[in-house]
């Protein structure tokens, strides 16, 4: 059941700039829609950059009952499993940081690949907490998974991807909602006293709150002119000098 759709049919889309999206794998079960969305790799250690995203919910076109995706609830023995599968041979060392996106929180590992790779491995499972639908209840589940090696990266820059990344899908009933009831805005915005807010366009998402004080101006006085000896300074003839011509001054 697996095949290849359009890289436009992805269902993760990395920032514009990021990894760029070199094909799609999708698998359809009766319970989810898997895909396999393979990015550029520019790095020594072998295997395959890409997000592993799976959509628990009403699937088209489904198969037969018996061929359903189980969903391991972020298990650590899964975790670990998954990535020796990922990154085989690599010792990978889960982060203690507490890190969220868009989406919520997300955990991953960094490891040394061959080379000078740095890989990343993450995970997320997206699933609303706050209910919207209060009678029927809202059903559906969203895993992430990111498994990204390069040569020369650090920490911040492979954990951008994890940052940036946006959600391009979804099920049409209105019961599916994986991602719960949106946050209301602050209670103080809009009132005197309240945050200052400034454009994206001039400090960009995520930037400061208030911009940084100016530097505090420094006056300085004009060097004086250094004063030449006296001595130094060549001394005009008060009257001719002795043996020389007179000359007259001009008309």
């Amino acid at each position: 059941m697996a095949i290849e759709v359009p890289t436009v049919e992805s269902l993760v889309i990395p920032e514009p700039g990021g990894p760029r999206v070199i094909g799609v794998i999708e698998t359809r079960f009766a319970n989810a829609l898997q895909q396999e969305v393979m990015l550029a790799t520019e790095a020594a250690t072998p295997g395959q950059n890409a997000f592993h995203v799976t959509f628990f919910g009403p699937v088209e076109g489904r198969t037969g009952p018996e061929n359903l995706k189980s969903d391991t609830f972020l298990a650590e023995d899964a975790l670990a499993e998954e990535m020796e599968k990922a990154l085989p041979g690599i010792d990978m060392r889960p982060s203690t940081y507490f890190v969220q996106n868009r989406y919520g929180p997300f955990g991953y590992a960094l490891g040394h690949g061959q080379g000078r790779d740095l890989c990343l491995y993450a995970w997320q499972r997206i699933q609303g907490q706050d209910r919207v639908n209060v009678l029927m209840g809202d059903r559906g589940v969203l895993s992430v998974r990111l498994r990204f090696c390069q040569g020369g990266a650090t920490e911040a820059s492979l954990l951008r991807i994890m940052y940036r990344y946006t959600i391009n899908g979804y099920f049409l009933p209105r019961s599916w909602q994986p991602y719960g009831r949106p946050l209301p805005a602050p209670p103080e915005l809009g009132r005197i006293g309240g945050p200052i807010v400034y454009p994206d366009a001039d400090f960009g998402p995520g930037g400061p709150s208030a911009p940084p004080p100016a530097p505090a101006r420094t006056m300085e006085r004009a060097p004086r002119a250094a004063s030449v000896p006296s001595e130094a300074t060549p001394s005009l003839p008060s009257a001719p000098l002795e043996g020389y011509p007179t000359v007259p001054a001009p008309p």
